[in-house]
């Protein structure tokens, strides 16, 4: 083999093998130079496994379908009688005495992805089209769903629509931020609104049907409370009529207190409730939404990156210190030189790798050097 007759390094920089005496136990063990000839061996698998990967990766990305997302954001209504202090505590989760866990952003944060609704939403007809000009009206068609019957059909789409949602909750303003993906901007958008719709529906029925059990819960209660005053009051009559002059009469008088106290107490506890049972009358029939929608869902005018740069010099990366790996695992297995033979092959080593350097059309294509 010619050597290059510049400063590059050659065998005359690298001592030829002495009979000098090496330990048994040294002779397996990799050294610096032995790795450092593993991967400059190994070098041309390194480079085209490495760009072919990238290159893989990178045009798998240029090919694949273009998406649009839609976000929305919305803030759930706070109620009077749970506080500052335990709105601010659902929002960290934290459970306290009067607060409702229905009004934490975490908890429309889980509602939106839950299966009942994402099974709504892919259950809708929608008007949407498609880049390519056909109708987008079921989410099943859309995502061209398998399966060997409806059922797996619309389970595979509702499994896909999961992942199609992308949910945040901002800490610190209780904001419930909603991002839907969809290969048409038109369909990202109306399945956003789908999703807001439906979560209102949800709450306003939950509510109502919760103001419902209340109202008959209170009105049961009341007449119950309602007979007890009643009863409270004629034993009070009672003790009036047969004691008109009961103030002379320390024992009397206490008798006299204790009836009122507890005609008092009944007419409180009867007010408490006639109030409550309005109440819930009117939540029953309320239907204002209790969610406020801070930015509402518009079609998506630019399509989505699909981060070509970025997975193509992960792929190259990733590729390149793998293989990378496996040479030094190889060079592992096969090492066993000793240092002065290691010193001899890195000068030729060397030397070949400059010349790929200096042309690298060679490294990429196998050519032989002359």
């Amino acid at each position: 083999m010619n050597h290059v007759s510049t400063s590059l390094p050659d065998e005359s920089r690298f001592p030829a093998a002495t009979n000098a005496t090496v330990p048994a136990e040294w002779e397996d063990e990799p050294t610096i130079l032995g790795l450092l000839i593993s991967l400059l061996d190994g070098r041309r698998a390194i480079v085209v496994v490495s760009l072919l990967a990238a290159v893989v990766m990178g045009g798998s990305k240029l090919v694949s379908p273009a998406t649009y997302t839609s976000t929305a954001a919305l803030i759930p209504q706070e109620r009077r009688s749970g506080g500052n202090l335990a709105g601010l505590a659902a929002q960290f989760g934290i459970n306290v005495p009067g607060a409702e866990l229905a009004q934490s952003p975490a908890f429309y944060a889980d509602l939106v992805v839950s299966r009942p609704l994402l099974a709504a939403v892919v259950d809708t007809r929608f008007s949407a089209t498609m880049p390519d000009g056909t109708p987008a009206t079921s989410l099943s068609d859309v995502y061209e769903s398998k399966g060997a019957t409806p059922a797996l059909r619309r389970d595979n789409a509702i499994g896909r629509l999961r992942r199609e949602i992308t949910v945040t909750v901002i800490q610190k303003t209780g904001v419930v931020r909603l991002q839907v993906t969809a290969p048409s901007p038109s369909l990202a958008q109306q399945i956003a609104a789908r999703q807001l719709a439906l979560l209102d529906r949800f709450n306003l029925e939950t509510r109502q049907s919760q103001a419902g059990s209340e109202r008959r819960f209170t009105e049961q209660r009341a007449q119950e409370v309602r007979a007890e005053l009643r009863r409270a009051e004629d034993q009070l009559q009672q003790f009036l009529q047969a004691n008109r002059d009961f103030r002379n009469s320390p024992q009397l008088s206490f008798r006299q207190e204790r009836l009122a106290r507890e005609v008092s107490m009944r007419q409180q506890v009867y007010q408490s409730l006639v109030q409550a049972y309005e109440q819930a009358r009117i939540d029953a029939v309320r239907d204002t939404p209790v969610i406020t929608v801070v930015e509402k869902p518009e079609v998506p005018i630019r399509r989505d990156s699909r981060g070509t740069v970025g997975t193509t010099i992960v792929s190259f990366l990733a590729a390149f210190l793998l293989m990378s790996l496996l040479m030094l695992v190889r060079g592992e297995m096969r090492s066993g030189m000793r240092q002065s033979t290691e010193r001899a092959r890195l000068a030729d080593v060397w030397n070949e790798t400059w010349r790929d350097v200096r042309r690298p059309w060679r490294l990429i294509l196998g050519g032989r050097h002359r």
